[in-house]
């Protein structure tokens, strides 16, 4: 049976599986990063983090996932809002030199699509959107068993779409995007301005939701609001037949996700209503989601 490598680059660290075909993980590890991280030690930690991983068995391929933008078809990591120092990084050629496997990369959203499609909820979709929640909002299209990705591997950047002109301030320096509204980052940004105050993570807002606090609930109420009308917009130019909505914020859907698929619903043509499937994902880690890049490669 085949294995892979997953490699997931984020804001504080990189996790990597070793995983089959089945999409079992077999192994597991992972190694910090942070702000201050430069290029060169940056390829170094991914050598010695690979290799421990190979240290426990051979693999076929490496899947490779991280945050936009890149340009895919030279292997580059051409600079990450989170690891500011990370410019212009050659990811794949470095590790298609040091390991001698072959590599596949993509953008971080666009490999939780993979990892849904592939072993998740949306398992065999023939029309899968799925929306990664966490600091931003990444998404990922899946069409008949096939990957969009636009040119270079940036597609899909639905964050950043503008549901609320001149609104909120987002990230990207645009005002309105869906991100400024429903995202951890758009959380703390909104309740800041609300209040004042800060919180020091997603799980504390969601917190202070359950304990009824009137200015986390008419944030979260807002950007639910946002969040469907990003929803509905998708479904509108994609038709997709099942949509999830994965990452951290995902596991507190409870708290969200029943009004939101009902809004989503009301202001949808009625032609979509009974066929899209709207799905709480979160099972499937940013690894899993890497390695399965490889699923699918004659190598």
């Amino acid at each position: 049976m085949k294995s892979f490598l997953g490699l997931d680059i984020g804001a504080q660290s990189v996790k990597a599986c070793k995983a089959d075909e089945h999409g079992s993980i077999l192994f597991e590890s992972s190694v910090s990063t942070g702000s201050e991280m430069e290029g060169e030690t940056f390829l170094t930690s991914l050598k010695k983090l690979v290799s421990e991983l190979l240290q426990k068995g051979q693999v076929s391929a490496i899947g490779l996932g991280s945050p936009g933008p890149i340009d895919k078809d030279k292997g580059i990591l051409l600079s990450s809002a989170n690891l500011p120092k990370l410019k212009d990084v050659p990811v794949v050629p470095y590790l298609k030199e040091t390991f001698g496997l072959p590599v596949y990369y993509d953008n971080d959203a666009n490999c939780a699509a993979l990892g849904e499609y592939w072993y998740g909820q949306g398992k065999g979709s023939p029309n899968l959107l799925v929306l990664t929640l966490g600091t931003g909002i990444g998404g990922g299209w899946i069409h008949e068993g096939k990957l969009f990705d636009g040119y270079k591997g940036n597609s899909m950047e639905v964050g950043h779409t503008t549901i609320r002109p001149g609104g909120s301030l987002c990230g990207c320096g645009h005002k309105g995007c869906a991100e400024a509204y429903f995202s951890a980052s758009g959380f703390s940004t909104r309740y800041k301005e609300l209040t004042g105050g800060t919180f020091r993570n997603a799980e504390e807002f969601f917190a202070r939701v359950e304990k009824g606090e009137p200015e986390a609930r008419k944030i979260l109420d807002e950007g639910r609001e946002v969040l469907a009308e990003l929803i509905r917009n998708l479904i509108h130019i994609l038709n997709p037949e099942c949509i999830v909505l994965s990452g951290g914020l995902a596991r507190s859907y409870s708290l969200f996700g029943k009004p939101l698929e009902n809004r989503v619903r009301e202001i949808i043509f009625p032609v979509f209503r009974d066929h899209v499937r709207i799905l709480a994902g979160g099972s499937i880690t940013g690894a899993l989601g890497a390695a399965s890049l490889c699923l699918g490669r004659n190598e």
